[in-house]
């Protein structure tokens, strides 16, 4: 009974891993063709940003009050600041702006302020400029020593620009209010080119604020991401060549990596899926996972070589390693899926990322993997 359960069972098993050796060729052109169309689809992949709102879960109260007010008052939980500051004179005597009260300064701010408004997404920009001329008819003293006067006999006005000049003269900022739902990238490039207007002597201008940081994040998390691959690859391929004291043995189990992450990204591509600063590490966690079913793969054929022909070796190698494979592949897919049982959405796509990268990098191993095997490897005589 036992014996023709097993025949059973290998029947399909024993029929897939001889198909696999016998017509390597047809399956590798197969999943080259399918490389091709994920890989194109991976290409497009872009890093998104992501606001605290899209890190929680939409059905809980504080994301509710968020949308609520949200709708009510546009723009005003997305802020970015412009900071004009006083740069160290260069010499003692030096002509240089010391004061960002100075009425040069003030009308500087004043024109970064007006400009900014003509910013699509910019719904709102105040400046200590605006407190000076409200306190004086709508227009900026030509002096410093009037800008301190008309303050010290105003004490409205100067309680109201103490919210946009430090106390100590150096900085003043123009506070910007901003749609929540923008294009970050291209806010903060016109940004860009709104404070790149010739400033006055002695003063150098920035710009921070939530879009400023959402732009740098997708930055670093793009350059995390190519470093990181890059260095566990090379690293993977020095263990494996050093491992296998072969460059051939040792660089055909990458294939498992290389196939099965460019399948992974280009299905989740197509699938809408968005890489985001928080998610952009997983590649290199897939890449040690994934690289052990090309190495158990590699280090069966060798084994079975004492003995086989290169063929009959891999039908030996695929009907030893598959069922365990799987089932591993199988145990690690629910482990990570089941971080979508938490409540954060960040811990749901990372789950998602792991378990589709894993299984792909399961199939290449029993595909290309073996396809190229068999192919590289010589008759003996």
């Amino acid at each position: 009974m036992r014996d023709k359960l097993s025949k059973l069972g290998k029947g399909p098993l024993e029929k897939y891993a001889r198909f696999v050796s016998h017509h390597a060729i047809i399956v590798l052109a197969i999943f080259l063709l399918f490389t091709i169309f994920t890989g194109y689809q991976a290409s497009l992949m872009e890093t998104a940003g992501t606001s605290q709102k899209a890190m929680l879960p939409e059905d809980i109260e504080v994301i509710d009050t968020f949308e609520l007010i949200a709708d009510q008052f546009a723009g005003s939980f997305v802020t970015a600041t412009i900071a004009v500051e006083t740069t160290a004179p260069r010499y003692a005597k030096s002509d240089e702006i010391r004061d960002v009260r100075d009425p040069e300064v003030l009308r500087y701010v004043d024109l970064l302020a007006e400009r900014s408004k003509l910013v699509y997404g910019v719904v709102g920009a105040e400046s200590a400029a605006d407190v000076i001329k409200d306190a004086n008819g709508g227009r900026i003293p030509p002096s410093l020593r009037s800008v301190k006067s008309l303050l010290r006999n105003n004490e409205m006005a100067e309680q109201r620009i103490s919210n946009y000049i430090s106390d100590d003269y150096s900085l003043t900022v123009v506070r910007l209010n901003l749609l929540e739902d923008i294009d970050a990238e291209e806010v903060v490039e016109e940004l860009r080119e709104v404070i790149n207007i010739e400033n006055p002597q002695g003063v150098s201008v920035a710009i921070s604020g939530d879009p400023v940081i959402e732009v740098t994040m997708m930055k670093l998390a793009e350059e995390t991401m190519g470093m990181t691959s890059l260095v566990s690859f090379a690293l993977i391929i020095l263990i494996l060549i050093i491992v296998f004291a072969s460059i051939k043995y040792g660089l055909i189990p990458l294939l498992t990596i290389v196939f099965g992450l460019i399948w992974a990204i280009g299905t989740l591509v197509l699938a809408g899926f968005e890489i985001t600063p928080q998610t952009s590490g997983v590649m290199a966690m897939i890449m040690g996972i994934g690289i052990d079913f090309g190495i158990q793969v590699t280090k069966r054929f060798r084994y079975e070589l004492r003995t086989y022909e290169r063929e009959e070796a891999m039908v030996n190698t695929l009907c030893n390693v598959l069922y365990p494979m799987v089932i591993t592949t199988l145990a690690a897919v629910i482990g990570f899926k089941c971080l979508a049982l938490g409540k954060l959405p960040m811990m749901a796509d990372m789950g998602t990322m792991m378990a589709c990268g894993v299984l792909f990098c399961m199939i290449a191993a029993l595909t290309v993997v073996p396809a190229v095997l068999v192919l590289f490897e010589r008759r003996r005589r």
